[in-house]
């Protein structure tokens, strides 16, 4: 069943017998109900959320839905519908077009018989259409004579006997003329209508497809992720494992040489020990001629003794544990695993990604770093009293470092999931054209978040009679020599601005602009080059004058100031700053001039970037943001240089690390 038109105030459906529907300007209709009982006289629309002054507006009756709702009840609702030829209650069957009468069976045989009606056209409720229920109607002036023609003076319907008396004088065309006309000029508001949903649908196919890829790639970015860092620390576990099988074989070894070494001394100096006491016996205790026959023995042993080769220090090697690699491996840890878009991956990645290597090669790396720090543990051992000690410090330094390690690889882990969280929670609000950077890895702050806008000029607000936008889309400080049909809104700036305000997305919007610039002569007393900056829409045509309230801008002029070319910046109609020595005032001589243009409505901030010298030109506080803003752009002085200025935006702009660190530091947040 066909949906019955409602009210947009009290959301109650329309009926043939209740209150009459009237039409507000946005097309909606509010029933006649609501609109006695309004307060104060203003009217709130629900559905656009427009309010409608009734003492200042005048309403009247919906015809379309009156004749909407009739049809709806003739074809739905047929038994609510009782004979009006002579209110006797009976139910209706058929309708009078001529008569705009309901009637029932016996009223439509008395109807068909009547000379006066029996020519009439009477339709049954099933084959009317809605064509069926049009009726010409007679002048409310002159009842006998139909309303067939049309004043265009005073854009009424009138009489053909009207036309005669007080319309004779006015343009009159026949009213099924003026109506052709009418339907074709609505017709094609239909179809521009219906080409714009289509684009609409499109439009949003295309980001509802967007987001299917994007939780796709999500969810295969974490799980890529999670088996990345669970196959890491599998690596470092085994490392681990290994490292200290390692450390226990060499201390083995160490510990058998050391006790063999002990055993051979002890009983080298047991030896030593019971000749030197027996010695010592013959001295105190043999006779002369008992110390003659013991010289030749004595003197032998003692031989034996001294020719065994004497013990000394031993040089062991001390074991150190290296670490002089943690360092570097931190530093790649931290660097591990960047996220990047497509667009950045296509144009080679970002310079830690090209320096970042892959796991295995990092792997390997790191492997063979452990093992020359094992080959130096070989060389470094130490004595075996202060061994045993030595080795149990290390092995509680290498346990620390193992945990430390994990840490580390659950705070990367947790880092990760951070970064994906960010560009989530951030992807969203932002224009489907463009494209968007983070300025601050690690912060969860949509003011983190630069969004290059997709700006073009606005073709029909050109000042034709100074500039125009040539067939590569630049904007150039000549008259054009095929002036294209039509008059540009703009008549006193020498430019034109975007086709669209900016955003109030609580985030910073960036632009940027390339202007080539040739000098034909010398310039003197403030000849203006070009002009950028934003304003609001009532100021776009006075924009020019340097600025007024509500309006920022950059220019690039002869300043007699300083002898020289100039960027000066204003603000309110104020002037703010002026830096010289932009480019030599030279006459023949050819230049490039790249500046961008960085706007936060959050921060109440304007910054102009001199991009090839990367630096900071002016940065304008207090910016009033409370209506919207336009992006205006300017080329001036056409008899004494040639200006072509070109827009870089969305995904054309080269944003480097130090062009958004200019930024966050120009707009101060950290």
């Amino acid at each position: 069943m066909d949906t019955y038109p409602k009210c947009s105030v009290c959301h109650q459906e329309f009926t043939l017998k209740g209150p009459v529907p009237y039409l507000l300007p946005c097309l909606h209709a509010v029933c006649e109900k609501c609109v006695k009982s309004a307060a104060a006289g203003v009217i709130s629309c629900s559905t656009c959320q427009r309010e409608v002054n009734l003492t200042e507006t005048i309403i009247q009756k919906d015809a379309v839905r009156q004749k909407e709702i009739f049809y709806l009840t003739i074809k739905h609702r047929p038994t609510e519908l009782l004979c009006t030829h002579e209110d006797d209650g009976n139910q209706a069957v058929c309708w009078c077009q001529e008569c705009e009468e309901l009637l029932c069976e016996y009223c439509q045989n008395m109807h068909s018989s009547v000379k006066l009606s029996r020519n009439h056209a009477v339709h049954n409720f099933g084959d009317i259409t809605p064509k069926n229920l049009e009726n010409e109607t007679n002048c409310n002036i002159h009842e006998r004579y139909p309303l067939d023609l049309f004043d265009k003076s005073c854009y009424m319907c009138i009489c053909c006997q009207c036309r005669r008396e007080e319309h004779a004088d006015h343009e009159v065309v026949y009213l099924d003329e003026a109506a052709e006309g009418v339907t074709q000029r609505i017709e094609q508001h239909r179809k521009d209508l219906s080409a714009l949903l289509s684009r609409q649908q499109t439009h949003l196919q295309s980001i509802r497809q967007e987001t299917q890829l994007t939780n796709r790639t999500q969810d295969t970015l974490r799980k890529t992720i999670e088996h990345t860092f669970r196959s890491l620390r599998s690596h470092l576990d085994q490392r681990e494992k290994e490292l200290l099988m390692y450390l226990e074989s060499q201390t083995r070894e160490t510990k058998a040489t050391l006790h063999a070494l002990e055993t051979s001394c002890e009983e080298h100096h047991a030896r030593c020990t019971n000749i030197s006491g027996y010695i010592r016996k013959c001295l105190l205790y043999a006779s002369t001629s008992v110390l003659l026959q013991l010289e030749t023995t004595v003197e032998g042993m003692t031989r034996t003794c001294l020719e065994t080769a004497s013990p000394g220090t031993h040089d062991v090697p001390e074991a150190v544990f290296n670490t002089n690699g943690l360092s570097k491996l931190k530093s790649d840890l931290s660097g591990f695993g960047n996220i990047t878009t497509l667009k950045e991956d296509s144009e080679g990645g970002t310079p830690e990604d090209k320096q970042t290597q892959t796991d295995d090669d990092y792997l390997a790396d790191l492997e063979q770093k452990h093992e020359m720090e094992l080959a130096k543990l070989e060389s470094n051992i130490a004595s075996h009293n202060e061994r045993t000690e030595q080795l149990q410090q290390l092995t509680d330094k290498l346990n620390a470092e193992a945990n430390n390690m994990k840490l580390m690889l659950a705070e990367k882990h947790q880092t990760c999931q951070v970064a994906l969280e960010t560009i989530n929670r951030l992807q969203t609000g932002f224009p489907a054209e463009g494209c968007v950077h983070l300025l601050k890895t690690g912060v969860v702050d949509r003011r983190m978040v630069l969004n290059c806008l997709h700006l073009k000029y606005d073709k029909d607000s050109v000042n034709l009679d100074k500039v125009h936008i040539n067939t590569e889309g630049d904007l150039v400080n000549r008259k054009s020599d095929t002036r294209p049909a039509g008059e540009g809104m703009l008549k006193y700036y020498w430019g034109t601005c975007s086709t669209g305000p900016l955003h109030r997305a609580g985030s910073p919007q960036y632009w940027e602009m390339e202007s080539r610039i040739s000098l034909d002569k010398t310039l003197t007393r403030n000849e203006h080059i070009l002009k950028v900056g934003v304003c609001r829409e009532e100021q776009m045509d006075w924009y020019w004058r340097g600025g007024r309230s509500s309006s920022y801008s950059m220019a690039v002029a002869h300043c007699t100031t300083h002898g020289g070319i100039c960027r000066r910046t204003w603000t309110e109609g104020e002037y703010v700053r002026c830096l010289p020595d932009t480019l030599p005032n030279t006459a023949g001589a050819s230049h490039t001039l790249h500046y961008g243009v960085v706007y936060d409505d959050a921060r109440k901030k304007i910054v102009f970037i001199d991009v090839k010298e990367n630096k900071v030109i002016s940065t304008l506080n207090n910016v009033d943001s409370s209506q919207p803003l336009w992006p205006m752009f300017g080329v001036y002085s056409q008899r004494l240089l040639t200006v072509s200025m070109t827009l870089v935006v969305g995904s054309d702009i080269n944003m480097t690390k130090e062009k958004k660190a200019m930024i966050v530091k120009a707009l101060s947040w950290w």
